[in-house]
């Protein structure tokens, strides 16, 4: 689930050393053909032989979801035992608005909680039954991007075909991004000839503009391309410049804080 390292420093412009502490947070017919996964069951592919069926925008349901989303993360409940008090509650809430946008955020909601299932090793088996059934309604949902955010729930083999799967049949060009910024990670950034392989290549070619969150893809697949050397790193020498907007959208850079005592939010999904 989503964790975050703090790091607390006098900035004086040098590296210091930090302590951390972690704060985790919590139709229309179709013709499929298999696709082999993992644990042996198939990712739906759909032909071009009939069309797609579409995921209806209802903004009610939106609205629904969003109030059960924040219901949940704001429960009192332990992270396992409010997944176990809420998933019947977003299983109700898929069924209730089956082919809407709505149920694709229910559905997502609960294959990313399957990772209250890894003590039991069935967190990936859950996942991927969740997610072929989410692929054979949604295919084309603008939201499957998600599906890369919580590859932690997913198999490496899995990874593969599912951001396969979202590269050839998503027609959202974020979407795409995502997989391609998924598969990347799966193998060495660069070959013998120091060379990005062909997903970063693409993250940096047709893709490098397509958002996330506050940074685009090109830039993420740069960051992974080229990092600090760790000399630049060490504790002594003098800190990258970090350069962005505030929490009032007005353009910072780390170096403005010089001097002052600042806290470094680092901090991921998976």
């Amino acid at each position: 689930m989503r964790s975050s390292v703090r790091r607390m420093l006098y900035y004086d412009g040098m590296m210091t050393h930090t302590k951390n502490t972690f704060i985790t947070a919590a139709a229309l017919p179709l013709v499929l053909m298999p696709v082999a996964t993992a644990h042996g069951s198939a990712l739906p592919q759909v032909t071009q032989q009939h069309q797609q069926p579409v995921t209806r925008v209802d903004d009610e349901a939106d609205r629904l979801i969003k109030e059960l989303i924040t219901e949940s993360e704001e429960s009192d409940l332990g992270y396992v035992e409010a997944y176990k008090a809420f998933k019947p509650k977003f299983e109700q809430f898929a069924a209730d608005h089956r082919g809407t946008e709505a149920e694709v955020r229910a559905l997502l909601w609960l294959i990313q909680q399957t990772w209250w299932l890894r003590a039991e090793g069935t967190m990936s088996e859950a996942a991927m039954a969740l997610t072929e059934d989410l692929l054979e309604r949604h295919p084309k949902s603008k939201q499957l991007d998600l599906l890369v955010e919580f590859q932690y729930v997913f198999t490496k083999e899995q990874r593969a075909a599912l951001f396969g799967s979202l590269l050839k049949d998503s027609p959202h060009a974020h979407v795409k991004a995502a997989a391609h910024f998924g598969l990347a990670k799966s193998g060495p950034a660069k070959n013998e000839d120091g060379e990005p392989n062909e997903h970063y290549q693409a993250l940096l070619g047709p893709y490098a503009n397509v958002k996330w969150r506050e940074s685009t893809y090109g830039a993420i697949a740069n960051s992974y391309l080229n990092p600090h050397p760790a000399e630049a790193l060490a504790v002594g020498a003098v800190a990258p410049e970090i350069e962005g907007t505030n929490h009032e959208g007005k353009p910072m850079k780390l170096s403005d804080y010089r001097g002052t005592v600042i806290m470094l939010d680092f901090w991921g999904n998976w």
